[in-house]
């Protein structure tokens, strides 16, 4: 069986390592199951006791990916309700792990980087895009929501950006990225050979700190943000905050759904969103607002367990299972979802922040 994870150790000229993890599961764009999560984790902590590792780079196999997300398929089939659970606690684990991880960590964003791909992505401490970047979290349209530390992420977009993304599941580019601080470099794909040999022969030393410092400057001499197609975002980014500033959940849902302006990138974005869960949006509506009350001071840890507590009952009671069905099993795109936004129960979407929610549906 061909191993989904691959690791090795890359020496350098002063006698320190680089340590390299290639997601090797190219026939589902690298998504992670339970055990790449697992296996990823084990590797990291090994390295981060390491003292002859200076830093990481983790990067997809072949040249579709990073990675699409997590294994959505397996969560489908789980019939235990502690399936959900289980994975949802390793994978945020890992990405707890990698966002407060010591030693720098470099992600190489080419080509699809979705759903948990963008979590991986924006927990590591150095982010690279190329030009055919496409990110996107698009939970809406499975009935789960913005997961993977976008709960943390988007809210830390310009203007109301990561409400319209969370929102719609919209895909946006590599520039996009770059402009909203979600990517740190721009590289084009054919070059990640090329760094590895400049890390090679970059002295990194015994501080952590600096070796930080070191990786930006090793990238930096390959930074060239010309390579970037236009950014989407920001050309229509007056547009996005005026319609996520429309009032209340239902006032945004209005807005979009009524829109008549010229942005290609809202047009195509509002289209996922109309098929989309509305379970998933006022899930998601609920959060970015909830971490943005000055009363409520969540740490990332805790935004991590609040996450896998609602991860765990949307797959377990809420729409997730109808549209994975409709997506990915039955694939007639045709999901007959729970409920609209005019027709939510009181009380419903509260009970997804809930442990014991669903015990006694």
């Amino acid at each position: 069986m061909t191993e989904t994870i691959l690791s090795r150790l890359m020496p350098t000229q002063n006698g320190k390592y680089i340590g390299i993890i290639t997601l090797n599961n190219p026939k589902v764009l690298n998504a992670q199951t339970l055990d790449m999560v697992k296996t990823t984790r084990a590797i990291l902590d090994e390295w981060a006791s390491d003292d002859a590792v200076a830093m990481v780079v983790i990067h997809g196999i072949g040249d579709k990916g990073l990675c699409a997300g997590g294994d959505i398929k397996a969560l489908y089939g789980g019939t235990d309700e502690q399936v959900a659970y289980e994975f949802f606690v390793h994978e945020y684990g890992l990405m707890y792990a990698m966002h407060i991880y010591a030693k720098p960590i470099l992600a190489w964003g080419h080509g699809i980087v979705m759903g948990g791909g963008l979590g991986l992505f924006c927990a590591s401490s150095h982010k690279v895009v190329t030009p055919t970047t496409l990110m996107a979290m698009p939970e809406v349209s499975i009935g789960l929501f913005p997961d993977a530390g976008a709960s943390y992420f988007l809210n830390h977009l310009a203007g109301k950006v990561g409400l319209f993304l969370g929102l719609t599941g919209a895909r946006f580019n590599g520039a996009d990225a770059y402009e909203l601080g979600v990517a740190d470099f721009a590289l084009a794909h054919d070059k990640f050979d090329d760094v590895l040999n400049a890390l090679v022969k970059t002295t990194f030393v015994n501080d952590n700190a600096q070796n930080h410092h070191l990786l930006s400057a090793c990238l930096n001499q390959f930074h060239d943000k010309a390579i970037l197609p236009n950014s989407q975002v920001m050309n229509e980014f007056d547009e996005i905050n005026h319609l996520m500033n429309a009032g209340d959940l239902l006032a945004i849902d209005r807005a979009l759904k009524i829109y008549q302006g010229n942005g290609e990138f809202i047009k195509s974005a509002i289209e996922i969103y109309k098929h989309g869960s509305d379970t998933t949006k006022a899930i998601m509506f609920k959060i970015y607002h909830d971490l943005r009350t000055p009363k409520k001071d969540f740490s990332l840890k805790q935004i991590f367990d609040m996450e896998t507590v609602v991860g765990t009952n949307a797959v377990n009671h809420g729409d997730f299972k109808e549209g994975v069905r409709a997506l990915l099993i039955d694939k007639d795109k045709n999901p007959k979802w729970r409920y609209a936004l005019e027709s939510l129960p009181n009380g419903y979407i509260d009970g997804f922040f809930t442990v014991n929610f669903g015990k006694n549906q």
